[in-house]
């Protein structure tokens, strides 16, 4: 809400515990809106953040412009929950680095006056280290889903678990 003029719509944020977030917790704010245990006041949103990889660093260019322009587009129709997501990359479309795309939505959107309208959220498979995360939050985001790093540890315990299974 607006800074400038305090009301209760003001007050309405989302908490959690820690801004690295789980695939579920990622998952409850990306449906905070439907079922019957929506949230009124919260709109999300999810852009992709892919390029095509034939047109190189053009392409590149000109996804970043679109994922821009998405999250404007998205605001002005009431969204104030962003997830920008690399998710569902395949051979012709990479991800669009995570944080060069963070602070290009990040900075997009403090020109257009429209930053504190709109909570960031990173769902990237490259975050592994705290280096990784400490940069994402120090460039806009507000809490970060490291779903490959997730993946890989469940797929390891699996892994373990199956191991320990054969030599028993």
């Amino acid at each position: 809400a607006n800074l400038l003029a305090p009301g209760p719509e003001s007050c309405r944020q989302i908490v959690c515990p820690s801004p690295i977030l789980t695939n579920e917790e990622l998952a409850r704010l990306r449906y905070i809106d439907q079922g019957d245990a929506a949230v009124p006041g919260f709109r999300p949103f999810t852009v992709y953040c892919h390029y095509p990889v034939a047109l190189g660093g053009e392409g590149l260019r000109m996804a970043i412009d679109n994922v821009r322009a998405q999250v404007s587009d998205a605001i002005a129709d009431g969204a104030n929950l962003v997830i920008l997501s690399d998710r569902y990359a395949d051979a012709e479309n990479a991800p669009i680095p995570a944080l060069l795309v963070t602070a290009a939505v990040h900075h997009h959107l403090v020109r257009e006056k429209t930053r504190t309208q709109v909570g960031l959220v990173v769902e990237t498979g490259e975050a592994r280290e705290v280096h990784h995360f400490c940069l994402l939050l120090g460039f806009g985001a507000g809490a970060v889903n490291p779903y490959l790093a997730f993946d890989t540890l469940h797929d390891l315990l699996r892994s373990e678990e199956h191991t320990s299974e054969l030599q028993s």
